[in-house]
């Protein structure tokens, strides 16, 4: 019997962590072999590893401190949702994800459009940036490159797209199609456009992204509209990571699984071809 332990660093998002957890459970229900849960603080995760006593590590959160510990241990691992070189992942396409949303939206007809996300340009991580950048170079290959003072940063919570909302109705025209980069921003933008009566999506289209809050892309379907959403399989991380490591424990594979999982579109109700303006209202 294999011991599988799950070590989320304490400050890592717990969006896709949930969903993972629960498949890689499911991987294992009729299996003699069994998960356990593991937390870490940011510089202790080969301490916490070497006294768990698991036999493997499927590992959420890790930093570039972890990196030398994580290539030499002897133990198995595999990173979800980061892209650590040297060690094995899985990990969302975020560019693919940010290439997805522009094709979608342009495929609408959509040419004014928006993005917007956590964060600041000075600052922008890999994460959101790499998404940014699938979004941004997708739009210009299709034609039609969205402005720089159309992409529009603000803080990681619903206040942050409250007064993304504010800047993006001074800034006229108002786009016709917006890309929310983050959950609760995306709540926060569409409770404003919903009480200045801007209706989604005949007048503004808008795709997000599901995370956090609303890990299962089903959950999109009780906003007011249901929203379009570009997601990943964060199942994967859960079953398929389980497998590559129980492969590893016995002798199965002895390379590393390095994995991006493609982004996927889930159209709902806000998004809808664009409207000549007589239409609009």
């Amino acid at each position: 019997m294999a011991q599988i332990g799950v070590f989320r660093q304490r400050d890592f998002d717990p969006g896709a962590y949930v969903v993972a957890l629960f498949h890689a459970q499911q991987a294992l229900a009729d299996t003699p072999h069994r998960l356990t849960l593991h937390t870490f603080h940011g510089d202790d995760l080969q301490a916490r590893a070497e006294a768990s006593g698991v036999d493997a590590l499927l590992v959420f959160g890790p930093g570039l401190r972890d990196l030398d510990f994580l290539r030499s241990a002897t133990r198995p691992s595999l990173v979800c949702e980061r892209i650590l070189e040297g060690c094995s992942y899985l990990a969302p396409d975020n560019y693919d994800m940010g290439k997805t949303a522009a094709r979608h939206l342009i495929e609408l007809g959509h040419t004014r459009i928006a993005d917007v996300l956590p964060g600041e340009r000075a600052t922008l991580g890999v994460y959101h940036g790499t998404r940014l950048r699938g979004f941004l170079e997708t739009c210009a290959a299709l034609g039609h490159a969205v402005p720089d003072e159309r992409v529009y940063f603000g803080s990681k919570d619903s206040e942050g797209g409250t007064a993304t909302a504010a800047r993006l109705l001074r800034d006229r025209p108002l786009p016709t199609a917006i890309y929310a980069q983050n959950l609760p921003m995306m709540l926060g933008l569409l409770h404003v456009l919903q009480q200045r009566t801007i209706r989604v999506p005949d007048e503004v289209s808008i795709v997000g992204t599901s995370f956090m809050q609303m890990n299962a892309p089903e959950a999109a379907e009780h906003t007011s509209p249901p929203i379009t959403i570009v997601t990943f399989q964060k199942e994967r991380m859960g079953s398929e990571g389980v497998r590559y490591l129980l492969d590893r424990l016995e002798g199965r594979t002895a390379g590393l699984l390095q994995a991006l999982l493609p982004g996927v579109l889930v159209q709902r109700a806000s998004t809808a071809p664009v409207r000549a303006p007589a239409e609009a209202r």
